[in-house]
């Protein structure tokens, strides 16, 4: 068998075929299974760090509202929910506080030590096997100022979230795929091997028989026979003898075809040349034809007027000025790298100091694939670009305008923070966003300077407006940046603070009233020592927009009325009580 093949041309070819066909497809399917373990455990690690994120998250308002109890039902929701085999959560040092999916009896797997000493630096991952593959995603809950009240602020985590997912599932998959690709390979295989047999007995063996009987032809004499040089093969051998008789012939007959074309080709570029030369010469623009060695081929005369250079240089632009910014010839040498059209602008010195500005349009010429030349149009845009400098300094100028007007409009001169008017805007922005986003938080806070008509009585108005705008200053220099600090009226201020529980902001006000009560003001005959009384509120869902306002100027006025330099928070059960009254 091995011998009747080594015979055979065709099947010689159709074994090799199918044995590189073969061993492409083994590769294939090793790499295709390999690929897509490593995509599903990708994908997998994913999921679970945006459910990680979730848990996390839930678990953290709960335990910042004091419902400590909700936490297991959490992590018992979300492994019910995701299909997830357990969820453990642990303390900071890995013991553990609750668990979901675990049974009595079963063990709890501790952190391994390498991701426990790892993971305040961020999410980890732990792909192991204890009697079936699974994946483990450990995700550290973050100890921040809102929980320093139950954990302290020198602990880094306030505990570690684990979640195991089962790997199980996939390994049936990848088998079920790899016997699928295996049976059609088989079924592909023997397809192929029968197919090729008879094609190759079609197409080898029919031409080697024609080739012999081409080549009676031709020792006969006949010259009208044309084969293809085959290679090395059984064919070539056929070949060799006749291709080197038809080689003489075509030879003479291509030498001669060459001549005649070339005389055409030099004719018809003659009669294009004397075309193109009277259309450059009417062009108001300066135009060039360059070849591949950056020769000038053709030109007019004014393009020797906008680029005074060119005079020196004696029909050759140099090829360091096609490689560096030299104007405007740079757009030459891009064309000749890419064969695409480029536009570019520059500008040149002058005698006097004076600028010329040039655009400068690049086209490549085509001959059989290649570019042969390039058309280079170059045109004097000093004027247009005179008048655009000068529109964009004119916007300019209008544009700072506007944006110091804009300013203007939403700030106390006084104080330099913002006015009554932008917060009334802002405060309204706040609370529709308040709407759209699920679980926010806005609260706000009113300030007012205790016994402030007493002391500009006393020191004088002037000695008043530095004590307000002392104010507005450390206001400013301690709230977050998302925070905004306005003038309400008067000595009253207040802020608007996003994304803020109303315990955060009443803790944030006593802060604020400490500050001002320990900070020395400047007078005009010394330091001038002052109070403040504070008014917290936040706003409920559902009520008009200017209801956190009321209950915040409540607030305030109760502060005032229990003494002054104190801080009032209203609670929304107060406000939603007061409200059922009202209606």
């Amino acid at each position: 068998m091995v011998r009747f093949i080594q015979r055979s041309l065709e099947l010689r070819i159709a074994v090799a075929l199918v044995i590189v066909l073969a061993a492409v497809i083994g590769g294939f399917t090793a790499m295709d299974i390999r690929i897509m373990r490593k995509d599903t455990i990708r994908t997998s690690e994913r999921n679970l760090a945006a459910l990680a994120g979730t848990v996390k998250g839930n678990v953290i308002a709960a335990m910042r509202r004091g419902n400590h109890l909700d936490v297991q039902r959490i992590i018992e929701e979300a492994r019910s929910s995701f299909g997830i085999d357990r969820i453990v959560i642990y303390d900071e040092e890995g013991k553990l506080l609750r668990r979901s999916g675990i049974g009595p009896g079963e063990r709890t797997l501790p952190i391994p030590p390498s991701v426990l000493a790892a993971i305040a630096s961020g999410d980890r991952s732990d792909l192991h096997d204890h009697g079936t593959a699974s994946l483990s995603y450990y995700s550290p809950i973050a100890n921040q100022a809102p929980c320093y009240r139950c954990h302290g602020s020198d602990r880094l985590l306030n505990g570690i979230l684990r979640i195991d997912f089962s790997l199980q599932g996939i390994e049936p998959l990848i088998t079920a795929r790899r016997n699928s690709i295996l049976l059609w390979t088989t079924i592909m295989v023997a397809l192929l091997m029968t197919v090729l047999v008879a094609l190759l007995r079609h197409f080898v063996h029919t031409p080697v028989e024609e080739l012999r009987r081409a080549m009676a032809r031709a020792e006969a004499g006949d010259e009208n026979i044309l084969l293809p040089d085959t290679g090395s093969d059984e064919l070539a051998v056929l070949q060799r003898g006749f291709i080197s008789m038809l080689d003489r012939i075509n030879s003479l007959h291509r030498a001669n075809f060459d001549k005649e074309k070339e005389l055409a080709h030099n004719r018809e570029a003659m009669r294009f040349r004397n075309e193109l030369q009277s259309m450059f010469n009417a062009m108001p623009d300066g135009v060039l034809l360059v070849d591949t060695s950056m020769r000038i081929i053709q030109s007019n005369p004014r393009v020797y007027e906008l680029v005074p250079a060119l005079e020196k240089a004696g029909g050759v632009i140099k090829p360091d000025c096609v490689q560096k910014e030299c104007c405007p010839f740079r757009g030459i040498g891009e064309v000749l790298k890419s064969a695409a059209m480029m536009e570019s602008q520059c500008s040149i010195s002058l005698r006097g100091g004076d600028a010329r500005h040039l655009h400068s349009i690049c086209a490549p010429v085509m001959e059989e694939g290649r570019v042969a030349y390039v058309v280079q149009v170059v045109r004097d845009i000093t004027e247009r670009v005179k008048t655009e400098r000068e529109l964009e300094e004119r916007t300019s100028e209008l544009v700072a305008a506007n944006r110091l007007l804009s300013q203007l409009a939403q700030t106390d001169s006084l104080t330099e923070v913002s006015n009554r008017r932008y917060f009334d805007e802002l405060l309204d922005r706040e609370i529709k966003g308040h709407s759209r986003r699920k679980n926010s938080q806005l609260s706000l806070m009113m300030i007012d300077i205790d016994h402030f008509k007493l002391l500009n009585d006393r020191l004088g108005h002037l000695a008043g407006d530095t004590v307000l705008r002392e104010l507005a200053k450390m206001l400013g220099e301690n709230v977050r940046e998302t925070d905004t600090v306005a003038r309400f009226g008067g000595e009253e201020f207040v802020i608007v603070m996003p994304d803020t529980h109303l315990d955060g902001a009443g803790y944030h006000a006593e802060v604020l009233r400490k500050k001002v009560e320990a900070r020395p003001f400047p007078g005009p005959d010394g330091p001038v020592r002052m109070t403040v009384s504070i008014g917290v509120a936040a706003y409920v869902s559902g009520s008009p927009s200017q209801e956190v306002l009321r209950s915040a100027d409540r607030a305030l006025y109760e502060a005032k009325e229990g003494g002054r330099n104190r801080v009032v928070v209203i609670r929304p059960e107060a406000v939603v009580k007061e409200q059922g009254s009202v209606g």
